[in-house]
């Protein structure tokens, strides 16, 4: 099935656009079932059983919802099967050209799926992973894109929505500490995984041989969600969360050698040829795993200022990242009872008032 899957889908984009209402057809059943890694769940699942249509459904409806945050829009996503193809109406769809980009999004993910593949061919799969795109993201009006590491297999098994593991959840309440507006989690989280793989917590080091399976897959995927939105030349700033992403975006984007650390800013061309600002940050859960609470402190601060600079620069992407990264750091640094504060009450699950009194 080498690259024939990419073929398929490329070969099978037919849409039409008519005002709001957009029709679309995603390609043959076995190849979208790929795609969607159908069925996501495999233990423990509702009676009866999603079907495919009903779980292409689900993860779209997640697509258009995000992107129409904000919005007076009622999307609603129709999926049929029609002669063993996969076909899609979504009506009041964040854009006319929402099923251009749709394609162009499966197109890009049957490339990480060619990846998988060659993985299984060379003997590297470990048979509790499972192939999982990160599925259901804004992909369209999103403000700024999160480059991670891997997705916790308990997205694609239990929940079915990305952002309500417990990464994403942390980190909507860092950026809701920074005044994002919490509906617009989803305009903020859009992510790229470096190995579309979800696999259980500590699968972290096996990971590590894999990731140049998955280049080219990560690499159109940052490119697509980077881009100045269609009617802008403003490109999507980025976090890249976590050692692994921020090893591999070193690797892939700095001069040879080079290291990318947590509140290190840089300007990349990641592909449509202009300069991308790129944050690097702490893994959102790896205040978890602090020593002391003195660690655990000073890790919330720069989680605090990344996520400063992550919703200012989403609100206006034209800023000087460098002037608006040393506004974030000085804003937490000169707040730090605060910081203590929000650390206490968000992670050692203290009432305001104990947080207070140890932050005295």
């Amino acid at each position: 099935m080498k690259k024939a899957l990419l073929a398929a889908v490329l070969g099978s984009l037919s849409l039409a656009a008519f005002a709001s209402d957009v029709d679309v057809d995603l390609g043959k059943r076995d190849d979208v079932a790929a795609l969607f890694s159908y069925p996501n769940c495999l233990q423990h699942c509702p009676e009866p059983a999603p079907s495919l249509e009903m779980t292409v459904s689900h993860w779209l409806m997640q697509n258009v919802l995000r992107d129409a945050s904000g919005s007076k829009l009622q999307p609603a996503v129709k999926v049929r099967n029609e002669d063993d193809h996969i076909k899609v109406r979504i009506t009041d769809a964040p854009s006319d050209d929402y099923g251009q980009l749709l394609t162009n999004y499966l197109a890009i993910g049957a490339q990480g799926y060619d990846g998988a593949q060659d993985i299984k061919q060379a003997g590297g799969w470990k048979s509790d992973w499972r192939f999982f795109l990160t599925l259901g993201m804004a992909m369209r009006n999103h403000r700024t894109v999160q480059l991670l590491h891997f997705p916790p297999d308990t997205v694609l098994n239990d929940s079915q929505d990305y952002l309500t593991a417990a990464t994403t959840l942390r980190w909507a309440q860092v950026l809701g500490y920074n005044g994002m507006n919490t509906r617009d989690n989803g305009l903020y989280q859009t992510i790229a995984d470096i190995a579309p793989i979800a696999a259980p917590a500590s699968a972290g080091e096996e990971l590590t041989q894999v990731y140049s399976y998955f280049t080219p897959y990560t690499s159109a995927l940052l490119q697509s969600w980077t881009a100045p939105q269609p009617g802008s030349s403003s490109v999507r700033p980025m976090v890249a969360l976590g050692g692994p992403a921020r090893a591999w975006f070193a690797q892939q984007y700095l001069p040879t050698g080079s290291s990318f650390d947590v509140l290190q800013l840089a300007k990349v061309d990641i592909g449509s040829n202009k300069q991308v600002p790129v944050l690097g940050g702490n893994h959102p859960s790896y205040i978890w795993y602090a020593g002391t609470d003195q660690d655990g402190i000073a890790i919330m601060q720069q989680d605090l200022s990344v996520a400063c600079w992550q919703n200012a620069m989403g609100q206006k992407p034209d800023s000087d990242a460098q002037s608006v990264l040393n506004s974030c750091v000085t804003t937490w640094k000169n707040d730090s009872n605060m910081v203590c504060r929000l650390y206490y009450t968000s992670i050692k699950n203290l009432d305001a008032a104990s947080a207070k009194a140890k932050c005295q």
